[in-house]
């Protein structure tokens, strides 16, 4: 059984029989602040945890995440070169940060175009339209992808054609890479960002023609006020707009702790 659950904006915690994954921790907004992220809480710690960071952003990057350590033994973190440099106060054993300190084989720095592999997973970076990482994660028979922030970042309403077409084609570039090397995804998780203005689903719509995804969730919608991350959610949900009917399902994101249950067949 493979378990998704959708903490808020970029984040989901995805579990199976072997190990838990969670991806771009940012913040929980049922969590008062106090000790661990609830979800944290329910997750079984004789598992092996790996946390996964895109980019130092503060919408993806929660330096508390190296805290976690902790409370799970077998916890690694996967990070981007840029969080590594912006969190090296923390990464370095010598530092004077007084804070907890990871250790040192708990922690990989991963570029686009490297890898990093144990007996439980396999995980490859991409590239991002943005900085930083997207990741291909292959534990079992499931390949997963986390874009981070690679999108099609096109602002049609302030762009000059010459800039939108520079957008399309870098975006393109990295897109054709992981297509290549997974034609075929059993779950991807990917920015619908309604923020940008017209044609936001675009990088979504390539995606999808490019690469056949079995269980699609739309992500980056909490910024914002209130009542702006209610319509950037509920713009991401009109799949109408950018899903390929003839493949895959694709998941509207509830509130937060939305869960997502299957069996990988």
């Amino acid at each position: 059984m493979i378990t998704i659950t959708y903490i808020w904006h970029d984040c989901f915690v995805i579990t199976d029989d072997e190990a838990t994954m969670v991806f771009d921790y940012w913040k929980d907004p049922i969590f008062d602040g106090i000790g661990e992220p609830p979800f944290l809480k329910e997750l079984d710690k004789e598992k092996p945890l790996y946390v996964f960071v895109s980019h130092h952003h503060k919408d993806h990057f929660n330096k508390e995440i190296f805290e976690w350590g902790k409370s799970f033994n077998q916890i690694h973190y996967i990070i981007s070169k840029d969080t590594a440099k912006h969190a090296r106060h923390i990464l370095r054993q010598d530092s004077i940060f007084k804070g907890y300190h990871p250790k040192n084989d708990q922690v990989t720095v991963i570029k686009a175009g490297e890898t990093y592999e144990d007996k439980k997973i396999s995980v490859k970076a991409f590239g991002s339209t943005d900085i930083g990482n997207s990741y291909l994660v292959s534990i079992g028979n499931c390949k997963i992808f986390h874009a981070g922030d690679l999108n099609a970042w096109l602002w049609l309403d302030e762009s000059t054609n010459e800039e939108v077409q520079q957008a399309l084609t870098s975006y393109r570039e990295i897109l054709y890479v992981i297509a290549e090397a997974a034609p075929q995804l059993d779950i991807a998780m990917f920015p619908v960002d309604s923020r940008i203005g017209r044609e936001y689903y675009t990088g979504a719509r390539l995606f999808l023609k490019a690469i056949d995804v079995k269980r699609f969730f739309p992500m980056h919608f909490g910024l914002g006020e209130d009542h702006e991350q209610k319509r950037y959610k509920e713009d991401a949900m009109k799949f109408q707009l950018y899903a390929n009917p003839e493949r895959g399902e694709y998941i509207g994101i509830g509130e937060s702790y939305g869960r997502y249950a299957f069996v990988k067949k």
